[in-house]
């Protein structure tokens, strides 16, 4: 006689690998044999995989993240920097101007400056140095143009590297100004009879 009744099926056999001693059971596979209670997925997403990390936010101190501070510009200058860079362009324009003169009163430079002797109350008719002055005078545009050109390219080396530079062209026009009276003192007291008529008293009348 059969049993019509219908039996309880039977637990479906796991097809999936088994995991072998030593190896880490493959992805999805459920021990059949542990509680249920230790089956249950690690929180995370619904099919049992592990959650995907997220992104954290941002570190603000990043260049560009959100938050960070801006980052100063180039073009951001203090008072004191923007002090030096006026005093610098100013005192190279100052030379540029002095370049420019000494060069075109080099050809005239003895009659000029003893014209302006003249001018003053000095006599110059026993002045013998003309030569030696016009000389001086070519001397002084050759070294007020190489002094104004290393002080140029200097200048703007130290301005390129945000180093303080009003100082630079100032002492090139302290130095030149020192050679050119050195150079036409030297000529004029070299010349006896010049000193003799200004020692006689041939000079300006105060």
């Amino acid at each position: 006689m059969t049993d019509d009744r219908q039996q309880p099926p039977m637990a479906q056999r796991d097809e999936r690998p088994r995991p072998r001693y030593g190896e880490y059971a493959p992805e999805g596979w459920v021990n059949p044999v542990a509680p249920v209670e230790t089956q249950t997925p690690p929180p995370g997403r619904s099919d049992g995989t592990a959650p995907t990390p997220q992104a954290g936010p941002r570190d603000a101190t990043t260049p560009g993240a959100w938050g960070a501070p801006p980052r100063p510009g180039a073009g951001d200058l203090s008072g004191a920097r923007r002090f030096d860079r006026v005093a610098t362009f100013v005192l190279l324009g100052i030379g540029l101007y002095s370049v420019i003169s000494n060069v075109v009163m080099a050809s005239t430079f003895s009659s000029t400056l003893l014209s302006a002797l003249s001018g003053a109350g000095y006599s110059t008719d026993a002045f013998t140095g003309q030569e030696a002055l016009q000389r001086s005078g070519v001397i002084i545009a050759v070294l007020t143009v190489a002094v104004f050109a290393i002080t140029l390219m200097w200048s703007i080396r130290r301005l390129a590297a945000r180093k303080v530079t009003f100082w630079v062209p100032l002492s090139a026009g302290v130095l030149m100004s020192i050679v050119q009276m050195v150079l036409v003192l030297g000529v004029l007291f070299g010349d006896a009879a010049f000193v003799q008529s200004i020692l006689d008293g041939s000079g300006p009348s105060l």
